[in-house]
């Protein structure tokens, strides 16, 4: 929804842009109307199409972030994830992986499209994320004795 939502507002932002000078009926409202946006696809195709593939649905529960891709979906154990971190005032946020996956070492998903009028919610949600993932790192350092201390020799 983030995808097209954001093509219709940029889209909506040329329209406006070019629509004042269009009225007026000058020749320059003509060239902004037709060549502002042709230039906008020209110039940003390819970077709006990386930015766009580089954003993945997500959902998690109590053990596993799952990234959602076209016809599949992949698991991931929080003790696998480094960090989250936000990227952007827009609610972008980044999960900082310890081994490189199919998309790399980073997932960057946008959790919701009102994110700033929303940003409590949203914030709460990636907090308890933040913590499942400290508690998966916790148990996973138990598990394979990295926590545990070495007796003194007193």
């Amino acid at each position: 929804m983030y995808k097209i939502g954001s093509i219709i507002l940029l889209f909506l932002i040329i329209l406006m842009y070019s629509w004042t000078p269009l009225m007026q009926g000058k020749a320059i409202g003509y060239f902004l109307a037709i060549g502002y946006p042709m230039l906008i696809i020209i110039f940003g195709y390819k970077d709006f199409r990386k930015y766009y593939k580089a954003l993945k649905e997500i959902s998690y529960d109590k053990e596993n972030l799952y990234v959602h891709e076209k016809n599949y979906e992949i698991q991931i154990p929080y003790h696998q994830i480094k960090d989250v971190e936000i990227i952007s005032l827009g609610g972008l946020y980044k999960f900082h992986l310890y081994h490189t996956d199919q998309f790399g070492k980073e997932v960057i998903c946008k959790p919701s499209i009102w994110y700033p009028l929303n940003y409590k919610k949203i914030d709460k949600e990636l907090n308890r994320i933040r913590a499942m993932i400290r508690k998966a790192h916790h148990n996973y350092k138990e598990q394979i004795g990295i926590d545990k201390s070495l007796a003194s020799f007193n």
